[in-house]
């Protein structure tokens, strides 16, 4: 019987359970309501423990908790949350019947002055309670401390958890890394459920997603038998809003500006209501969108590096915008039962346009310019469109001893660019601006610098001719389509309480990409006055480029490359049709799961099967037919967790799971991509033979719930890598340096972590104003690397010997924010910081000897031909916040305090391959949040 089999077993039994009557009448009751503040606002993360027995719950979003299997008579029930008085009280449960408390908290005596939750400083409360409560390894970033700084997108703000850090693009947060693995070992879903990537990679691009559009992001750091198999670094899950036995009226308002390019602008408008409805609370609504404008500016140098060729110099000017919408409607048939709708979904424009001058020459064997220089210039539009959106419809159902969960669901991630456009603009030959005699300055190696001899204006657009276009427009959508369902059972072991659970869940993907790539050139012969680059100039300047550093000339308005109609089809370069594929994949799961709660011990052991099918229909590579490709995979995931108390405020959990990551699509299909242009042209090819990464992980954390309001948690961890997916470089013969991924032999990643929060409200008058939230992770790797090999299998007698450390493996992570919140005024510093690490392999033992400037190569793993590195990562952020009457708050922010610079070196920072930069933003609004009113 297949796990796809098993699945739909799963869910019938399932559901058939929801149907009968009959398990009513097995002498087990339950205990149901709902936890509050003395302002009726729901308190997430709170602990409800029934005694005797010991049997427990969490309350959710909305502050309903559910106890079942509980045996009839009466139970001394307490409920504990930090930061707040422990409520206590005596319930007596029935055969057949479900209690109902509902608990009403109060303030600890020593904050009774104080208004604890409202804004951040309430949401890190809650962040708190989570963390100390759930029974994995997790960090919490509710909506409030997402917001307390200015967080442009959810990526930015996952970026500031321990051991965390990001890919980023363009000035924001991209893509997350989680200890020290790369971003496709760290899965996403929405509400526990995976959702479709709108690339060809696995990872979720989460810049398309604006930073209000969730309740709340939960980080786990370590799985459990009930949750996805994906995840070897970790699993970010975004959680949506629900309406709260409240009323939620938020709106936002902000504005900022960023002195870059002539000045750039950019604002935000957020939104949610929400409200419940009919006779007790039965029908909640809640619908939320935001709106964001961004107009980034950024100046770009991109050496190549500068020994290897010369350099770019690049300016951009992006129009950044997201539209994002999130709802939820529920509905209780009863205090135990309750149906849902969730819904999700984000629109991100991320249209730019890019001018660069190319400076190339080659080199003596004295590392000199010689003589052989040259300048082109580029224009390019980009209008690339990326969606995400998730549906998924749901429900909770409590039968006596049993809690029945079920979802339906379906998502799609999408990318178009229906244009994107690259205009070269080309000396003549024998011209001017060929055969330039460069002089080099590195006395500064991160702003190096070719100065054109003899008088020559390498700016001088009456010497540089229109060349041609390229225009490509792109299609490559992914659609989802899933359902699962569990079962969780209460029952007695020896006297405490223990629950047994199993489920299912079944995933169709359906991935694939279009491109369709023309190329134009002029009919007129080269040199034609017609094609001057003077006939093609735009009115964007930007005299303090770089800071100075370097001079930037015109640049062209690419209306008017668009309106030149005198182009035919380039003769050199065919319409090309590639990276084309249509890929189907299916993932069958079934898991049991049990929990035993036995005095001081907190034991979890489960196991996971899932089966991976994959279908290539047939993938276009130029000049070859289509190659199709089917294959299927078993595999069994089991994972246990051990907590013990020291008390009730510390303990120590040991942690072992085994996870999976799939291959990329892209990398599965056996399609090539060639990006020419810049200093050097590049090249990745698929490799169909790939199999799916696998790790033992185990962890090791001490915690300890801080007084009045903290949390400290110490640990550490170990990943074993089985196969670990590396894409290796190789350069051809004509110069082009060729990536395709490849499974390595195996590979490790150690780490410790260390995490403080606390609220200093003890200390006397203004200074119990002040709390700190830092954390700090250090991690080590290593990789056994493969022979490297040709397209067809062959080994190309390149080898590597050395054992470096895996992609994305920062060894030093660390974040810092102060904090003050007093009365009215709240005020948090961010400091952000990850180290450098690989970015890309690219060294091997054949450039292990000296630096040859004339052949580019040699230099050591150290030198120009070494691996790609990020460089390290310092960002400095600034918000504060004033409560004003009637609900409104004044907010203020300063991002990017540092000016930091993002971008590439090649082997050691002497060798830099791109630094941008991109300003400090500053801003400020409004928000009104009434219901947070007393």
């Amino acid at each position: 019987m297949s796990l796809k089999q098993l699945a739909a077993i799963a869910m019938s039994l399932c559901l058939m359970f929801v149907a009968s009557p009959g398990w009513a009448q097995t002498g087990k009751g339950a205990l149901s309501g709902v936890v509050v503040d003395a302002q009726g606002r729901a308190l997430q993360g709170a602990k409800v423990v029934a005694d005797p027995g010991g049997s427990s719950a969490l309350s959710d979003v909305q502050g309903q908790f559910t106890l079942n299997g509980l045996s009839a008579g009466d139970y001394d029930v307490t409920v504990s949350y930090a930061g707040f008085a422990p409520f206590a009280k005596k319930v007596t449960v029935a055969a057949g019947q479900s209690a109902r408390l509902d608990a009403s908290l109060s303030v600890a005596a020593s904050k009774q002055d104080v208004q604890v939750y409202a804004g951040r400083e309430g949401g890190e409360i809650e962040a708190i309670n989570r963390t100390f409560n759930a029974d994995n390894i997790i960090n919490v970033l509710p909506a409030d401390v997402i917001k307390s700084l200015p967080n442009a997108n959810v990526a930015d703000a996952i970026g500031r958890l321990a051991s965390v850090t990001l890919e980023r693009d363009e000035g924001e947060g991209k893509y997350v890394q989680v200890r020290g693995t790369e971003p496709r070992l760290t899965n996403t879903t929405v509400d526990g459920v995976n959702i479709a990537s709108a690339e060809t990679v696995r990872q979720i691009k989460l810049d398309i997603i604006p930073a209000d559009l969730v309740e709340s992001v939960q980080i786990n750091k370590t799985l459990e038998a009930n949750m996805p198999g994906d995840g070897i670094g970790g699993s970010v899950d975004l959680r949506t809003k629900s309406a709260g036995e409240r009323p939620t009226v938020a709106l936002e308002s902000t504005g900022g500006y960023t002195p870059i390019i002539g000045g750039r602008a950019a604002y935000q408008f957020d939104g949610t209501l929400g409200k419940r409805f009919l006779e007790g609370n039965k029908l909640g609504l809640l619908f939320g969108g935001s709106y964001d404008w961004n107009g980034r500016g950024i100046n770009d140098v991109e050496p190549g590096p500068l020994l290897l060729g010369g350099y770019d110099q690049r300016d951009y000017q992006y129009y950044r915008s997201r539209l994002g919408f999130a709802g939820t409607a529920d509905y209780r048939l009863s205090n135990t039962s309750s149906i849902y709708l969730k819904g999700l979904y984000s629109l991100f424009h991320n249209d730019g346009n890019r001018w660069d001058y190319n400076l190339s020459t080659g080199f003596t064997a004295a590392g000199q310019p010689d003589g052989s220089g040259s300048v082109k210039f580029g224009a390019e539009i980009r209008r690339p469109v990326q969606d995400i959106g998730s549906l998924q419809l749901g429900g909770r159902h409590v039968i006596s001893r049993s809690l029945v969960a079920w979802d339906v669901e379906s998502s799609i991630g999408r990318t178009r660019d229906n244009g994107y456009a690259d205009a070269s603009f080309k000396p003549l030959k024998g011209g001017p601006l060929t055969g330039i005699q460069y002089s080099l300055d590195t006395s500064n190696p991160l702003i190096p610098k070719l100065t054109a001899q003899n008088g020559v204006n390498i700016f001088n657009p009456t010497q540089l001719f229109y060349a041609g276009q390229s225009v490509n427009h792109y299609y490559n959508p992914e659609v989802d389509l899933g359902f699962g369902a569990s079962m969780a059972t209460s029952y007695d072991l020896g006297g405490h309480a223990s629950t047994f659970e199993f489920g299912g869940r079944f995933r169709n993907v359906h991935k694939f990409a279009n491109l369709n790539e023309t190329f134009t050139v002029p009919t007129a012969n080269a040199g034609d006055a017609s094609l001057a680059m003077t006939n093609f100039l735009g009115g964007f300047t930007d005299p303090s480029y770089y800071g100075g550093s370097y001079t930037f000339g015109p640049t062209v308005d690419y209306d008017k490359v668009t309106a030149f109609a005198a182009v035919a089809p380039d003769p050199k370069n065919p319409n090309m049709q590639t990276n084309n594929f249509n890929l189907i994949e299916k993932v069958s799961a079934g898991y049991i799961m049990d929990t035993i709660n036995l005095n001081k011990f907190r034991i979890i052991a489960g196991v996971r099967f899932e089966n991976t099918s994959d279908r290539d229909n047939g993938t276009t590579v130029p000049g070859a037919p289509p190659v199709a490709k089917n294959g299927s995979y078993l595999d069994v995931l089991p994972s246990a967790s051990m907590r013990y108390a020291f008390t009730p405020s510390s303990g120590l959990r040991l942690v072992y799971g085994r996870g999976l990551s799939r291959p990329n699509f892209s990398d599965l299909v056996s399609f090539a991509t060639i990006a020419p242009g810049g200093v050097r042209t590049t090249k990745s090819i698929g490799n169909p033979n790939l199999k799916a990464e696998h790790a033992d992980n185990i962890d090791l954390l001490y915690e300890r719930s801080l007084k009045p309001v903290g949390l400290l948690q110490a640990g550490v961890y170990y990943k074993r890598l089985s196969d670990p997916i590396v894409p290796l470089n190789t350069t051809l013969s004509d110069g082009t340096i060729q990536s395709q991924p490849q499974n390595a032999g195996s590979a490790y990643v150690y780490g410790f972590e260390i995490a403080f929060q606390q609220h200093f409200t003890y200390l006397p008058g203004l200074l119990s104003g002040t709390g700190l939230s830092a954390n700090y992770g250090y991690s080590a790797s290593q990789l056994t690397f493969p022979g490297l090999t040709n397209p067809d299998g062959t080994p190309t007698g390149i080898a590597r010997t050395d054992k470096p450390d895996l992609l994305r493996q920062a060894p030093h992570t660390w974040n810092i924010s102060p904090t003050y919140d007093k009365r009215n005024l709240s005020v948090r510093l961010g400091l952000s910081y990850n180290a450098a690490n690989i970015f890309a392999y690219n060294y091997s033992d054949s450039n292990s000897g000296a630096f040859d400037p004339t052949s580019g190569s040699g230099g050591g793993i150290k030198g120009p031909n070494g691996d790609l590195y990020l460089y390290s990562h310092l960002q400095v952020d600034l918000q504060g916040s004033y409560r004003l009457p009637k609900g409104f708050t004044a907010v203020a922010y300063a991002l990017n305090l540092n000016n930091e610079v993002f971008g590439f070196y090649q082997g050691s920072t002497i060798y830099p391959i791109q630094r941008e930069f991109y300003k400090q933003t500053f801003g400020g609004g409004l928000r009104w949040h009434p219901s947070r009113e007393r």
